[in-house]
């Protein structure tokens, strides 16, 4: 669509495959969330997440990688040919990948226990499972923070296309998903580092590294477009990656991409912590990447109407701070070292049953079960003694 654009300038055919593009990614983000929270062990939804989100911005700053040795030389500042070829190739082989894919029920761990127990779900039953999370109190307190990660992304691809030449452009988006791989994976190992301490307290820890992480970029940033007093009614600087002024601007651009991942994980994090049910799990899902893409829809919809970057910087900024409160709060409130015992359903890890103490548990009622028959049967024989 957009080699289509760049060649005919004509709109209709982008603005249906962006239509068509919106649908398809719903799917595969709630599929991908879904997978990310319903899936692995509680104890490795941090990492899971983290590596989950890595593959995706690799493959990203591989293809970001092609692009910039092509356009490198480039006095263009369209993008060549050779690059939609490329990328329309990639994007046919990825679709193999889809027939990899297994049946959830028939997944089983490393000790042989399935996930849970699958059972048909109806058109009702899926409505009423979602129209349930619509009144639950937690996830209701969690919309601004769904709605709030993604929120950055128009504004910073924006800026970027205004500030930097093509070739720059191009090595920042290749820049902006290497940063993320090192900062997701980070925060995946503090969820999961049971060193730090409980579920709870490793949340809060998750979400204070967030919270310190980018507030001082949005500060950073602050500054720096001040300095700028960019006039987008005007041609932008073009900035190349040689000049004097990139060096600061990298770095910004840099710590301010690596909110990307870290933020919405975090948030795919707290909802993981709140169930293991899979039904839930893929409504949640759905809820989530419906409302995160809301906060992207009018992110764009704003940045189309060319406010200042100072205020649509200022607006992300208050918008991501309310959420840190917001976080803690559900966390404090709602997260256990599990829910394994609380759900209908969810197949519990063997090692998970084994440090509950539930198959011994299970043997003590059986033995006593035992006892209290055997303990029957004596008083029945000795009643029909005394009888007779």
């Amino acid at each position: 669509a957009m080699w289509y654009f760049d060649q005919s300038g004509l709109l209709w055919y982008p603005i249906f495959a962006g239509a068509y593009l919106g649908l398809s990614a719903g799917c595969l983000w709630t599929t991908a969330v879904f997978v990310a929270t319903a899936y692995p062990e509680e104890r490795d939804k941090g990492r899971w997440r983290s590596i989950q989100w890595s593959a995706n911005v690799g493959g990203s700053a591989i293809g970001a990688a092609v692009a910039l040795g092509i356009s490198w030389n480039s006095k263009s500042e369209g993008v060549p040919h050779s690059v939609y070829i490329v990328f329309i190739i990639l994007q046919c082989l990825s679709t193999g990948f889809a027939l990899l894919v297994r049946h959830p029920e028939t997944l089983r761990r490393c000790d042989g226990t399935a996930l849970a127990t699958f059972d048909y779900m109806s058109l009702p039953d899926v409505l009423k499972i979602t129209g349930g999370l619509l009144v639950d109190w937690r996830i209701l307190m969690l919309v601004p923070c769904m709605f709030a990660p993604e929120m950055f992304f128009p504004f910073q691809a924006s800026m970027n296309a205004y500030a930097f030449n093509l070739r720059t452009r191009v090595l920042n988006s290749m820049l902006n998903n290497l940063i993320q791989i090192p900062a997701a994976l980070f925060l995946g190992w503090i969820l999961d580092n049971e060193k730090l301490g409980s579920r709870k307290r490793r949340a809060f820890i998750g979400i204070t590294f967030d919270a310190v992480w980018i507030v001082s970029t949005y500060i950073a940033q602050t500054a720096w477009l001040a300095s700028w007093k960019f006039d987008r009614s005007v041609p932008g600087p073009m900035i190349d990656c040689t000049d004097p002024a990139y060096a600061g601007a990298i770095v910004i651009y840099m710590l301010y991409a690596a909110q990307y991942g870290i933020f919405q994980n975090m948030v795919i994090y707290v909802l993981g912590t709140l169930t293991n049910e899979p039904r839930k799990t893929a409504a949640i899902g759905g809820l989530f990447v419906g409302i995160l893409s809301a906060g992207t829809a009018v992110s764009f919809g704003v940045d189309a109407t060319a406010q200042p970057y100072e205020n649509e910087n200022a607006a992300y900024f208050a918008l991501s701070t309310i959420c840190w409160p917001i976080l803690y709060y559900v966390v404090w409130k709602c997260t256990t070292d599990t829910n394994y015992l609380s759900e209908e359903g969810v197949i519990a890890p063997v090692h998970v049953r084994k440090e509950l103490a539930l198959e011994g548990v299970i043997e003590i009622n059986e033995a006593a079960d035992s006892e209290a028959s055997r303990r029957e049967k004596t008083s029945s024989m000795t009643a029909g003694a005394e009888e007779a």
